[in-house]
C-alpha cells in the first residue's frame, strides 16, 4: 500500500478488544465486526475517497461502453483506458489498472483505501469477464465486449458491485487485521500453524462475500435508475459507493453482534 503503518496494534480500548477477540478464538463474524469498530474512522474518510469514486464510476462506464456495438474501443479510449482495437480481458484489466493509477497521480488523491479499490476494480473485472472471453487470442475485441456489456445489465451490474465490494471489504480488514493475526501463529496460540492462520483468512473471505449480498439489489437499482434517468456522473458514484458502504458495514455489525454477542 502506499501508506505503511506502525508495526504494532494501536493501543487503543477497540484495538485491545480485537487484540482480545482474536486471541481467544473468537469466531471471524465477530473478529471482523470489532476490527470495523476499531478501524471506524477509516472506513468514514472511505465514503468520500477520490479513488474509490473513481474507480466505481469506471466500472459503471466501462459496462455502458460495451453497449456501443460500433465504438467500445473509442469509448474507452474517452475514459481513460487505453486499449487496443483487438483489446482482451488483459488488456482492459491493465488499462482499467493504468486510468485509475493515472488519475490518483494527476489529482494527487493516492490513498490506502484507493488503492484497495484500485486492485479490487480490476480483479472484479478479470474475474467477471474472463471466463465468458474464451477466445483470447481473437483479432478483434468482440469477445470481452459481449463479456462486459452482460455486466451493463441491472442483474449484471449488481454482481460486479458484489464482488466489487466484497473484496474491497476483505482487503480492508485485511490490511487491519495482518499485523495483529501474524502475532497468534505458533505453539498455544489461536493458530497453531499457518495453515490455519490461512484458513481463517480464507474463511473471512467468504464472510465479507457473503455480507456484500446486502450490496447487490440496491447497487442494480442505482445502476438502471441513474443509466437512464439522471446519468452515472462522478458525484452520483461516490453517493453510490458511500452508501454501499454503509449498508456492507451495517450487516457485517449484525452477522458479528450475534457471535460477539
Amino acid at each position: 500500500m502506499g501508506h505503511q503503518r506502525g508495526s504494532r496494534t494501536p493501543d487503543t480500548a477497540p484495538w485491545r478488544e480485537v487484540v482480545s477477540l482474536v486471541a481467544e478464538g473468537a469466531p471471524v463474524a465477530g473478529v471482523a465486526q470489532s476490527t470495523l469498530q476499531a478501524a471506524e474512522r477509516g472506513l468514514e474518510l472511505a465514503k468520500g475517497d477520490e479513488g474509490l469514486a473513481h474507480a466505481v464510476y469506471l466500472l459503471a462506464h466501462v459496462t455502458i461502453a460495451a453497449r456501443d456495438e460500433a465504438n467500445f474501443v473509442s469509448r474507452l479510449n474517452e475514459l481513460g483506458l487505453d486499449v487496443p482495437a483487438d483489446a482482451n480481458v488483459y488488456d482492459l484489466a491493465g488499462a482499467l489498472s493504468d486510468a485509475i493509477d493515472r488519475h490518483l497521480r494527476n489529482t494527487r488523491s493516492r490513498t490506502d483505501i484507493g488503492e484497495m479499490a484500485q486492485l479490487a476494480a480490476v480483479e472484479s473485472l478479470s474475474a467477471l469477464t474472463g471466463p465468458a472471453s474464451e477466445n483470447l487470442w481473437q483479432n478483434d475485441s468482440a469477445p470481452v465486449q459481449g463479456a462486459v456489456r452482460d455486466l451493463s445489465t441491472r442483474e449484471g451490474f449488481a454482481s460486479l458491485s458484489h464482488d466489487f465490494f466484497a473484496r474491497l471489504m476483505q482487503r480492508y480488514l485485511t490490511y487491519h487485521l495482518s499485523r495483529e493475526l501474524s502475532q497468534h501463529v505458533g505453539p498455544n496460540q489461536r493458530f497453531s500453524d499457518p495453515a490455519e492462520h490461512t484458513a481463517f483468512l480464507d474463511r473471512l473471505a467468504v464472510h465479507t462475500r457473503q455480507a456484500a449480498l446486502i450490496v447487490r439489489d440496491y447497487a442494480g437499482g442505482w445502476f438502471s435508475k441513474s443509466k437512464y434517468e439522471t446519468g452515472i456522473s462522478k458525484q452520483s458514484a461516490r453517493s453510490f459507493a458511500a452508501y454501499a458502504l454503509v449498508k456492507l458495514k451495517a450487516e457485517l455489525e449484525v452477522r458479528g453482534a450475534r457471535d460477539v454477542g
